[in-house]
């Protein structure tokens, strides 16, 4: 059974808590990227940050000279390496999230997205149809 480090992106665009919001959205612009994980020094997810909850903020200027730490969601929902897809897939269902940060020991090292678990078992489990 396929896992979520076998699937995942690795070496993520990631954000620290210090950063600013001003900060945070250029990321995001310039990468063409929806979510940063916000870690801290270490490389633990401590947190992350989505275009949604940036979306929300956009009407007042003076939100972004404030910190990540005062605007990321802390409770994150994640993932260990060795999760299996399947498990991964559960929890894009239930939690109707579009990423997925992969940790290992509390460190993130990937992140997995919803097309990256249908991918895994579509070629896994894809049926050979005769016309």
């Amino acid at each position: 059974m396929l896992t979520a480090v076998q699937i995942m992106t690795p070496n993520v665009v990631t954000v620290s808590p210090e950063a600013t919001i001003h900060e945070a959205i250029t990321m995001l612009l310039d990468k063409g990227i929806s979510g940063l994980p916000v870690v801290d020094d270490s490389g633990s997810l401590v947190g992350i940050l989505t275009e949604y909850a940036l979306l929300a903020m956009a009407y007042d200027k003076a939100v972004t000279c404030q910190t990540v730490a005062e605007h990321m969601t802390r409770e994150v929902i994640s993932v260990d390496a060795q999760e299996t897809v399947n498990h991964v897939a559960d929890l894009f269902i239930v939690q109707r999230v579009r990423r997925l940060p992969v940790t290992d020991g509390g460190k993130l090292v990937g992140l997995v997205s919803r097309v990256d678990v249908l991918r895994a078992l579509y070629t896994a489990d894809a049926p050979v149809c005769s016309v």
